[in-house]
């Protein structure tokens, strides 16, 4: 996944992080951000002060809220989830939300694995 970096002519970077521990241990945990209020995060780094990318790994039946943000773009990686107020997401599906107020999605029978970008301003 990429995003548009906040600034032009920055050369393309690669990392990557094991967050394995964290996803066992529940909830979101930030794979990557630009956003300053996860700059204390064990986080990958990112140009793009507007977004940050988060993981869960639910177990079945398990609810987690949403960020509250003007835009999220969540993707179902792996199993189905039911996203409160849009419906239920298959492996593969995404969807994006305005105006996100932290609705709840809950994974179903076989647990889910989920992909949340957190956004801050539309990133044209």
């Amino acid at each position: 996944m990429w995003t548009i970096p906040d600034a032009a002519g920055i050369a393309p970077g690669y990392e990557q992080l094991d967050i394995n521990d964290q996803l066992a241990r529940g909830g979101w945990t930030t794979l990557a951000s630009g956003m300053a209020k996860h700059a204390n995060q064990r986080a990958i780094g990112i140009r793009q002060k507007h977004a940050a990318l988060h993981v869960a790994r639910l177990r079945p039946d398990e609810t987690l809220e949403l960020a509250t943000a003007p835009f999220v773009h969540l993707y179902a990686a792996r199993g189905e989830a039911a996203v409160e107020g849009a419906g239920l997401l298959h492996q593969g599906d995404a969807l994006r939300i305005t105006a996100a107020e932290g609705q709840r999605v809950t994974a179903g029978p076989e647990g889910a694995e989920l992909l949340q970008w957190e956004m801050t301003a539309a990133l044209d």
